[in-house]
């Protein structure tokens, strides 16, 4: 499984919750960058898988809470 489908995976949670991953311009970064988009929305910054992985849970976490 890669990182896309995880994250993916985890995002499913929340409807309408989708996650991409960063075209980098730079061939020299080796490490792939994520957002999520909200209903065609993006909604957070581009963070690595580690960073991602801990966003979405805070929002599950949050939409739980509501």
């Amino acid at each position: 499984m890669t990182q896309l489908e995880s994250l993916q995976n985890a995002a499913s949670n929340i409807d309408g919750l989708r996650v991409y991953k960063k075209q980098q311009e730079d061939r020299r970064k080796k490490i792939d960058r994520f957002f999520l988009s909200l209903n065609g929305t993006t909604i957070s910054p581009c963070l690595d898988f580690t960073h991602m992985n801990a966003f979405i849970l805070g929002m599950i976490k949050a939409s739980k809470l509501k």
